[in-house]
């Protein structure tokens, strides 16, 4: 079925627009670059887009509880850092294969599993970036 899945000039433009940035963008950011390019471009025409593209394996799909989902064009395996405070994601790869293997170690020694009964997808560490602590900073400095 997807071999003879059509050229698709709005699946181009959505695809090259997540690949060109390091937003991990929303369907609704992406939708607004989307119409700089192809101004008749609609809403859903965005979003089933990015579900075949996720569903092609060309992008990753994010989903936040309680936020717009985001979208990934980094396809090897890596955490995503988000900032608590701005909603900032940010994307944290393993040095080599080990440091992975390391981080997925603790995880099955601190819950009593085994390393290779369970899998880590779409991680995310909370953080507050620098942007966020400057403003609270100076906040509390008043």
């Amino acid at each position: 079925m997807l071999e003879n899945l059509r050229k698709s000039k709005q699946r181009d433009l959505i695809l090259e627009i997540v690949q060109n940035n390091n937003v991990h963008p929303t369907a609704e950011w992406i939708y607004g670059e989307a119409k700089k390019f192809i101004p008749t471009i609609g809403i859903a025409t965005v979003y089933r887009n990015l579900n075949k593209l996720v569903e092609l394996g060309e992008i990753e799909k994010i989903s936040i509880p309680g936020e717009s989902d985001r979208y990934d064009s980094v396809m090897t395996e890596h955490f995503h850092m988000r900032c608590s405070s701005c909603g900032e994601l940010k994307d944290i790869f393993p040095v080599n294969e080990e440091s992975f293997n390391d981080v997925k170690n603790a995880i099955a020694e601190a819950f009593n599993l085994e390393p290779d009964k369970f899998e880590i997808s779409e991680t995310m560490l909370s953080y507050v970036c620098e942007n966020c602590a400057d403003i609270e900073n100076k906040k509390q400095c008043k």
